[in-house]
């Protein structure tokens, strides 16, 4: 399960090794560091413009991403060292305090101490939240500098899990459920991983595939493995489940993740979206992994990278999806044969 360091960025850790022109080594403060001028009791003046930005980017491409998503108003968090802050909540419960000496954008926001913050969807009251590290924060966790539009679309994965939790409530419980069964996971059994390794390179196969025939026949081929997979150590129901329900629950959200750089990185000829480069910049180092040693991820990190190119694939195979994707019984596998054997 999640904690205060947002598991996904584990995975981004491997990927920057692999494009350093695309990050700039950590610096150390200086006058004009946010980490100097920092009150960590407020919110800073960069952390509000980062919030204004994954608040525009929501609003705008939300829809574009998932049904619904710009337009359903969501609280978000932002935690550092001592401080969680609480923007787009009116009255939270206790122990939220407003922040008296600060605002933002002349409306009141929140603040308690950071006991055990989370990178993931938080509860605040009856609502759910977006919650992740501030960048000042997370670029002194990381061997790099992570840039302003990166953290962006990593809090508008946080900002998913609460879509999720906020239109799925149900869905959304019986996925944080299925991590009671990691011990049991056969995660170092050798041709286990071997096998969940042909299932990437199938998945990896489909997402090059420019054809339709060969996006079906790599898509079968990823479903005919996993199903001898499991066949092969006899996978219980509730290990099954627990692949299913994570591949929902965060693969999704790199989908989402995902897909917001994108459509912002494919409107940089406007000045609003002019720092997003062509694609996601970790898309690369992901797509090799997937590739190449999916059976290697630990935890829950394979079922980021698998759930995402299920999700990519039936962007292509189905492009309606979406619309039952957050039933209580629908899978991405599932989803998948549908596609394949329309019958």
């Amino acid at each position: 399960m999640k904690t205060s360091l947002q598991l996904g960025c584990l995975v981004l850790l491997l990927a920057a090794a692999s494009f350093p022109e695309r990050f700039s080594a950590p610096k150390a403060s200086s006058a004009g560091d946010q980490s100097s001028s920092l009150d960590l009791a407020e919110l800073s003046t960069a952390d509000k413009a980062e919030i204004a930005e994954i608040l525009r980017l929501k609003t705008a491409l939300g829809d574009q991403v998932w049904p619904g998503l710009g337009r359903i108003d969501i609280p978000i968090i932002l935690y550092n060292e001592r401080y969680e802050f609480l923007i787009g909540e009116a009255k939270p419960p206790s122990p939220w305090q407003v922040v008296k000496e600060d605002n933002y954008l002349g409306r009141p926001y929140f603040r308690r101490r950071a006991e055990n913050p989370q990178a993931f969807a938080v509860a605040v009251g009856t609502r759910w939240a977006g919650s992740g590290s501030t960048l000042e924060l997370m670029n002194r966790k990381i061997p790099f500098r992570l840039s302003r539009e990166l953290h962006v679309v990593i809090m508008l994965h946080e900002v998913f899990h609460a879509f999720q939790a906020t239109l799925a409530p149900q869905r959304f419980a019986k996925a944080m459920r299925v991590y009671k069964s990691e011990g049991r996971y056969p995660y170092k059994d050798l041709p286990f991983s071997s096998a969940w390794n042909s299932e990437g390179e199938a998945l990896a196969d489909g997402l090059k595939a420019t054809e339709q025939a060969a996006i079906w026949d790599q898509a079968q081929k990823f479903l005919d493995i996993r199903d001898a997979r499991r066949r092969q150590v006899a996978l219980d129901p509730e290990l099954i489940s627990y692949e299913r329900e994570l591949e929902w629950l965060e693969g999704l959200a790199k989908y989402a993740e995902v897909r917001f750089y994108e459509l912002a990185a494919s409107r940089t000829s406007e000045a609003a979206y002019a720092n997003y480069r062509s694609g996601h910049p970790f898309q690369p180092a992901d797509l090799a992994r997937l590739r190449r040693n999916l059976g290697l991820q630990k935890g829950d990190l394979r079922f980021y990278l698998s759930g995402l190119a299920q999700a990519r694939l039936l962007d292509r195979l189905c492009p309606g999806w979406k619309a039952k994707a957050f039933e209580d019984k629908a899978r991405l596998e599932d989803s998948l044969r549908a596609a394949i054997r329309p019958d």
